[in-house]
């Protein structure tokens, strides 16, 4: 059976499920998991995609994560992505995991009204890495620098939900340690 996936409003609110094929052919607004994954050198873990992925194939991805399943949490999805495309659990005591927000991606190029709402995430520590075939054909580690210089090898979202999470991650150092 096929993955069904939610579909939703500008708001971010469900209003239907369907097949993540359809999801895909017309472009529907629906939910996705990013999470960019720091070693303790401080370079980031980019996958290169394998030539079957429905969705930009070949290309690099600056997150790991994807599609958020119909009825399934943000972060369950996120932890799942993690397990699934690189053999991480963020139950790992030496993985630091942290939700970061949402932000919506337009995808104007393409299609005008296409969007996505993404989760995002953190997730610092050096793990050994064990990746899923079928979805990922490559892993490298790279510096920010050198993500902004490929950044036209790399698939929209995930260079852009990278963008966001690392500037959310300096302002969030910068401000420092919050009280409790």
């Amino acid at each position: 059976m096929e993955e069904q996936v939610d579909i939703i409003n500008e708001h971010d609110e469900v209003i239907g499920s369907v097949p993540r094929s359809q999801m895909r052919r017309e472009r529907l607004p629906h939910r996705a998991s990013y999470i960019v994954v720091q070693n303790r050198e401080g370079r980031y873990l980019i996958e290169v995609r394998t030539l079957n992925k429905d969705y930009a194939p070949g290309l690099l991805d600056a997150c790991v994560g994807g599609v958020v399943q119909s009825g399934e949490d943000p972060l369950l999805s996120a932890r799942r992505e993690l397990a699934e495309e690189i053999g991480v659990s963020v139950d790992d005591p030496k993985m630091e995991f942290k939700f970061l927000g949402t932000m919506r991606i337009d995808y104007p190029k393409h299609h005008p009204r296409s969007f996505l709402f993404a989760y995002l995430f953190i997730a610092k520590g050096d793990a050994i890495t064990v990746r899923q075939r079928e979805e990922v054909s490559g892993i490298m580690y790279l510096t920010a620098t050198d993500v902004a210089r490929l950044e036209h090898n790399f698939t929209t979202d995930s260079v852009t939900a990278f963008n966001e999470i690392i500037r959310r991650v300096d302002a969030a150092d910068k401000a420092g340690p919050q009280e409790a």
